[in-house]
């Protein structure tokens, strides 16, 4: 008898096993673009210190490097839901998601923001950039392990891509309409960058974006036509419209509760006062 030896057929990846790592391939590319962005924003800096380059590169240059960050965002609010969607959400995702984050909404918007005004302060703009950076990663890293309990439904100080949108939008804004910046736009952002640090790592609940399928089929695709037409025609102001509303409004909310209470806590200590007289 001669023994035939069958030969094993490989079998190709069904459709359904793809399905799953579609999230982590979003997460990839929101990396990627991160990644673009810095290398933008270097070649910004090797290029402009070589001298000879006009100032309309220049701000095409600035222009992309902001929008390859606003473009990571876009990703970024994809990624996560596709995975609800899929119910494909794993440890692994999660790290994953915040460990390209920290590239795409930490280190990329300080580097582009460093490139645009803060190196002409020296050390201080350094400064300024770093501890930005840092605050992210502390951010990210809480976030990564309190998103299952306590930043489920509320965010714990200032999501990192809504903090990198409040740096991208206006270099976004101000390259659309060649806007030429002045010493006392940079040295705002010298103060300014650090105060959003500090509330990325802060404690102040942020509420999240409310869904657009609660309010119907086709008021959901209304609201999305007027966003996306926009975006398309007008990115930079869309793009700082929001994240400065969002980062106001909540700053006031949280300016409002705290005032509350302390009202109720004055009610308490004088009906006190007056039950003990």
């Amino acid at each position: 008898m001669v023994n035939v030896k069958k030969k094993k057929r490989r079998r190709s990846p069904r459709p359904g096993r793809l399905i799953p790592i579609l999230p982590s391939l979003l997460t990839t590319l929101g990396l990627t673009l991160g990644l673009a962005s810095i290398a933008t924003s270097i070649s910004i800096y090797g290029d402009y210190g070589s001298g000879g380059v006009s100032e309309q590169w220049l701000f095409n240059r600035f222009w992309w490097a902001a929008a390859f960050i606003g473009m990571s965002v876009l990703v970024d609010m994809l990624d996560g839901r596709i995975a609800r969607a899929l119910n494909s959400e794993s440890r692994f995702g999660a790290s994953y998601d915040s460990l390209c984050d920290l590239v795409s909404f930490g280190v990329a918007p300080a580097v582009l923001l460093y490139v645009w005004g803060l190196s002409d302060y020296g050390n201080p703009g350094l400064m300024a950039m770093l501890f930005y950076v840092v605050c992210a990663a502390l951010r990210l890293a809480r976030f990564n392990v309190q998103f299952t309990t306590k930043e489920k439904r509320m965010f714990t100080g200032l999501p990192s891509p809504m903090a990198a949108g409040l740096i991208l939008s206006p270099i976004l804004l101000f390259s659309e309409f060649q806007i030429t910046t002045t010493p006392l736009m940079e040295s705002f952002y010298l103060f300014f960058v650090p105060i959003v640090g500090l509330v990325m790592v802060s404690e102040v609940p942020h509420r999240k974006f409310p869904r657009l399928a609660r309010f119907g089929p086709f008021s959901t695709l209304v609201a999305g036509s007027i966003i996306i037409t926009a975006l398309i025609t007008n990115p930079g102001v869309v793009a700082v419209a929001i994240t400065y509303c969002y980062f106001l409004l909540e700053l006031g909310h949280c300016a409002w509760k705290l005032a509350a209470k302390a009202r109720s806590r004055g009610k308490e200590s004088e009906a006190l006062a007056g039950d003990e007289s």
